[in-house]
């Protein structure tokens, strides 16, 4: 336990002072939020104030960079990093450090959801309960291990640059056909149908169904579950392969 409380608070002094992180996950979005805000001020979603229904999109958006990208490369550059070799000559097994490594993620995830709602809050002064709050931050918190799986599996890749080209192409096509950059009914309907079902929209969906006081829908869980398991199982299969 000592080894990865130790190899946690490492990776996240390592974290706080990549420029890519606090550049892509934390200064980006808010940029988008300021931005998109401006421009459809005084508009409304589904019944929700459009500045309240954007913070939860450009939350999930860092949520899903953070993850998949950030997470998935910085994986992937360890691996081919000589060093790695002889951290695990120390107490410290490859299943420690992978815990370790996804319990700093959260701790990171924990981070953008609690200073975007305390920042946009403080600015934008939304009458919203304490209740939703917890429940939204509880939710998009889980719901970003989906997300950490899929960085996991593009860390599979053999070559950096296949590495980093994806997660580009995976984090643009979950963050423009899920809805996260601008409302999924602004798009024709063959885009919505198939926005409909990625896990980015689900993610948020869930989200969105909190704040305007429906509930987490029981589908939805399950097919984000089920997201999940798929993801997973193809980690274990290509790691299994690569041992071989």
């Amino acid at each position: 336990m000592k080894s990865i409380i130790a190899t946690v608070v490492m990776e996240l002094q390592r974290m706080v002072k990549d420029r890519f992180f606090l550049c892509f996950s934390l200064l980006m979005p808010f940029v988008f939020y300021t931005l998109f805000t401006y421009i459809n001020r005084g508009s409304a979603v589904d019944g929700i104030d459009f500045d309240y229904y954007f913070l939860i999109s450009m939350t999930c958006y860092s949520l899903v960079v953070t993850s998949v990208q950030t997470f998935g490369i910085q994986i992937m550059y360890d691996r081919r990093q000589s060093w790695m070799n002889y951290l695990f000559t120390h107490p410290l097994s490859p299943p420690q450090y992978f815990i370790s490594r996804i319990i700093t993620q959260l701790l990171l995830n924990t981070l953008i959801v609690s200073l975007f709602f305390l920042v946009v809050n403080a600015w934008k002064g939304f009458n919203r309960p304490l209740e939703e709050w917890v429940m939204t931050s509880i939710w998009l918190l889980a719901g970003s291990i989906l997300f950490l799986t899929i960085g996991i599996l593009i860390a599979q890749s053999r070559k950096v640059e296949t590495a980093s080209v994806t997660a580009n192409i995976v984090v643009l096509g979950l963050a423009i056909l899920g809805g996260l950059w601008m409302p999924l009914q602004t798009f024709p309907n063959w885009v919505q149908m198939i926005g409909e079902w990625l896990p980015s929209y689900l993610f948020a969906w869930g989200a969105w169904n909190i704040s305007s006081g429906e509930g987490i829908e029981i589908s939805n869980i399950i097919i984000l579950v089920c997201y999940f398991l798929v993801l997973f199982i193809g980690v274990i299969i290509l790691q299994y392969r690569q041992r071989r």
